[in-house]
């Protein structure tokens, strides 16, 4: 049986004080989901790399174009969603600094910087939360 694959995309950076921030993105209601706190997720296209994937959903969910930075971090999870049993590749993308522009489409109604702890507070699912631990 063929996984549905999608990409979860964990843009960050390191603030002016030296300390890492996480972009999450603040999601309205839809299809179902309820408003959370989260990264940004999207499907990975017939024929298009995991990088690919990762830095196309980063400019359609924020129009973000430029990184410093692109990881794999080799980190998968499963869920069963409305394409059947989907697996989730997680890839993480550094923005040159905070003040990145940031341009929320229309799935959001906002989005903030976010410390370690206040990510790991705000976030719903466990399993995502550990792909933060493998950002070095």
């Amino acid at each position: 049986m063929n996984k549905h694959q999608k990409v979860a995309v964990i843009v960050w950076t390191i603030d002016p004080e030296g300390i890492k921030r996480f972009l999450l993105r603040h999601n309205k209601p839809f299809n179902g989901y309820d408003d959370e706190w989260t990264v940004i997720f999207g499907d990975i296209e017939v024929g298009e790399s995991l990088e690919d994937a990762a830095k196309r959903e980063a400019s359609e969910e924020f129009r973000i174009s430029n990184f410093e930075q692109i990881n794999d971090l080799n980190y998968t999870t499963e869920f069963e969603g409305k394409h059947g049993l989907t697996e989730v590749h997680f890839v993480a993308l550094k923005v040159l600094d905070i003040n990145t522009q940031i341009v929320l489409n229309e799935e959001s109604i906002g989005y903030d910087w976010m410390l370690i702890d206040q990510v790991k507070g705000v976030m719903k699912n466990d399993d995502e939360k550990q792909a933060f631990d493998l950002i070095k």
